[in-house]
């Protein structure tokens, strides 16, 4: 009697399991690392200084881990792409949960930024969603390619980039994203001033390899007049928006 109890147990335990196991799994965090049906990807940028780390929601599921302040980005797959995209932050004594709302039709092999910026203490807080289109590539032999976003953390007016002593970037505005300007292959300094100016210089990025065939963004971040060992100091950083692979 109580071996066919025991029997009787291990049938339904090993029944249960086979039942939950798949469920469990499904529960889990999502694998983003590789290609999915429409290789759309996407890299989150957290350049608000007083945000805390933030999470990305699509269509109110949290997607990855939390983003913290100026954490290098990475280009991962999306599992699915529905929208809209939320913003929303960890914070537990922010009354605002939700901080940005974005509705986007994502298209197919394609990649895409999200650079979300701004001050809780000013009520700025933003996100800017950047198509990364591998459509622009540059030709090979005709150069690289590089726009400029300007996601500073507080406003401070239009800026410019120059690039080894010229001006290829005009007037882009806060929250603005400018047009690509081509560059030929090879080694550049940039620049960033206020819009018209040149005598000196908010910040600048040194010995940047611009390839050939390449596409390349350009971006500011931080408070404008912060001292240079402030981690919210103003600065400027580039991405290669290198088209996914197939």
């Amino acid at each position: 009697m109580k071996s066919s109890k025991r029997i009787f147990y291990f049938l339904f335990a090993l029944n249960f399991a086979v039942l939950i196991l798949p469920m469990l799994s499904s529960c889990g965090k999502n694998d983003t690392s590789t290609p999915s049906g429409t290789d759309v990807q996407l890299q989150v940028l957290n350049l608000s200084p007083d945000a805390y780390p933030i999470e990305l929601n699509i269509n109110n599921l949290k997607v990855n881990s939390f983003y913290r302040y100026n954490a290098t980005p990475t280009y991962f797959y999306l599992t699915t792409t529905a929208y809209p995209l939320q913003i929303r932050t960890t914070r537990t004594d922010d009354s605002i949960r939700i901080l940005s709302r974005d509705t986007i039709q994502f298209l197919p092999n394609t990649r895409y930024s999200l650079f979300f910026t701004g001050l809780r203490s000013e009520g700025t807080r933003r996100s800017i969603v950047t198509v990364d289109d591998t459509a622009s590539l540059p030709p090979i032999g005709k150069g690289g390619r590089i726009r400029f976003v300007n996601t500073a953390a507080r406003n401070t007016g239009a800026h410019d980039i120059w690039a080894n002593g010229v001006r290829i970037i005009q007037n882009t505005p806060f929250a603005g994203i400018s047009g690509y300007a081509t560059l030929p292959p090879g080694n550049y300094n940039f620049r960033i001033y206020p819009v018209n100016t040149s005598a000196s210089s908010l910040a600048e990025l040194n010995n940047v390899t611009i390839q050939d065939g390449r596409l390349y963004t350009l971006y500011s971040r931080g408070i404008v007049g912060r001292a240079v060992t402030d981690t919210a100091a103003f600065s400027i950083a580039v991405l290669a928006n290198n088209p996914p692979k197939r």
